[in-house]
């Protein structure tokens, strides 16, 4: 107990993810046990009419598809990278890894996708926004999912996609990845701070290394390494 309500020990010293805390506070122990989701038959239909809609089928022996998840909920602010981070990142995943990138999001990343779409070199899919179930089913197929701290990076993992997760404003060690992704973690003095409203305009963000991110990606999608932990 205590995590809510000490930041010491929320954010410095704790090391157990939230289904370690969970299972212990249960007066149980944690053995890998996975999230329960279920996809249904309509929306995997939608998301596969969707894709094709946008030109994308996937066909043995095809592309690995990367999707970078640009948005962050409003929550907590230190979750969206800038756009011009995810515009390097997907010509990288382009011409370095031979991927189809597919951008995701949900109404707020509308406007945001559009944006990252126009001003990248190379052609990326924009997904658009969609119910929860149908964006799952989009999720589900991709080989990586990039995003930061997020309902689209619970998704992934509880798809069983691998997972290159970024950490500022919350605590990286109380996400549990089950070994399938690379966390990287801000090394900003004032992370985490679990602010709404960041005072120094999301340094944490702006000062995300494009490289570290695409290298955690690149160890994502071939599944090497997998666990490990950047900052």
């Amino acid at each position: 107990g205590g995590l809510g309500i000490d930041d010491e020990l929320k954010f410095k010293l704790n090391r157990k993810t939230y289904q370690e805390i969970s299972f212990e506070q249960a007066g149980l122990v944690f053995g890998g046990e996975e999230y329960v989701f279920h996809a249904d038959a309509s929306s995997e239909q939608a998301a596969e009419a969707h894709l094709k809609t946008l030109g994308f089928e996937r066909a043995s022996g095809s592309r690995p598809m990367v999707g970078l998840n640009t948005g962050s909920g409003k929550r907590f602010a230190g979750k969206r990278l800038p756009v011009a981070t995810f515009v390097r990142l997907a010509e990288r995943s382009v011409r370095e890894l031979g991927a189809t990138v597919l951008l995701l999001g949900g109404e707020d990343e509308i406007l945001r996708n559009i944006e990252i779409q126009k001003k990248a070199s190379v052609p990326v899919i924009n997904s658009g926004s969609h119910p929860i179930r149908t964006f799952a089913a989009i999720v589900s197929r991709c080989d990586a999912v990039l995003s930061g701290d997020t309902t689209a990076m619970h998704i992934a993992i509880a798809l069983k996609v691998p997972v290159a997760a970024y950490f500022a404003s919350t605590c990286a060690p109380e996400i549990e990845l089950y070994g399938r992704g690379v966390k990287v973690v801000s090394a900003i003095e004032c992370a985490p701070c679990y602010k709404k409203i960041c005072p120094i305009d999301e340094k944490c963000m702006s000062d995300m290394d494009p490289n570290v991110l695409f290298s955690a990606l690149k160890e994502t999608l071939s599944s090497k390494n997998a666990g490990a932990v950047r900052s």
